[in-house]
């Protein structure tokens, strides 16, 4: 039975895996909470990073040592730098990178083309191309263009780390990510109130936000809505993932 490392950062990006386990089982690995379970042909590790690049080396570093895997997933969510991405679609990664004048991760080629296969059955819309790795949340529409210029499809905050600890210890990677913000949201609001290392909300920074701003109800049930659709999209993709043989 193929056995499987899948890293998502936050607990609602972990719920279209952690929906299809069997038999699964919650546990801390270090610092980090981690389920492990079964589908027909796997068995996965299912790894909550906590978002960003320091999070998630750290829990790469965690899952490696409970090896050994046959492949590291980085999935969740991302934000759409190429025009005609929008919410619900899915990015997959040819290759991750940092900053365009360094290091790249290529992604596993043999397992992308089962990822798009799983996504054609899903009847998900698909784009494939390099997927930029951020520090921060790329909150404005000039940042996204600035990011876009250098050719990548999408942005995550996650995947480089995962991929480099992939390569080191010869783990095949692959990244599959459903878009939540379209190249020209902005996301001003989300970062007032939301914990950095967790994307948990804090709820009395939301209340004061909502009281002082309250233009902005409107722009965060957008946010809900394209969770949302993130989400429901992910749940698709799994089911169609989990369901091919190995």
């Amino acid at each position: 039975m193929a056995r499987m490392a899948i890293f998502a950062a936050l607990r609602w990006e972990c719920r279209p895996v952690l929906r299809r386990l069997r038999q699964s089982q919650r546990n801390r690995l270090d610092a980090f909470t981690v389920w492990r379970g079964r589908t027909t042909h796997h068995d996965v590790w299912l790894m909550k990073t906590g978002v960003g690049p320091d999070r998630a080396a750290q829990a790469a570093q965690a899952m490696i040592s409970a090896g050994p895997f046959h492949l590291f997933m980085s999935t969740g969510c991302a934000g759409a730098l190429a025009d005609d991405l929008n919410p619900g679609d899915l990015a997959v990664a040819t290759r991750v990178l940092a900053d365009p004048a360094g290091p790249l991760f290529e992604t596993d080629s043999v397992t992308r083309e089962g990822i798009n296969r799983a996504a054609t059955r899903a009847a998900l819309r698909t784009s494939m191309g390099p997927v930029l790795c951020s520090p921060h949340v790329l909150v404005t529409t000039a940042a996204k263009r600035a990011a876009a210029a250098h050719g990548s499809v999408a942005v995550e905050m996650e995947g480089v780390p995962i991929a480099a600890c992939a390569a080191a210890h010869g783990v095949p990677f692959v990244s599959v990510r459903a878009i939540l913000d379209s190249a020209d949201t902005e996301l001003q609001h989300s970062g007032r109130f939301v914990e950095p290392q967790t994307g948990a909300i804090k709820p009395l920074a939301l209340a004061g936000y909502l009281a002082s701003h309250p233009r902005a109800f409107g722009d965060l049930l957008a946010l809900q809505r394209m969770m949302n659709t993130a989400e429901h999209s992910l749940n698709r993709f799994f089911d169609a993932w989990f369901a091919e043989e190995p």
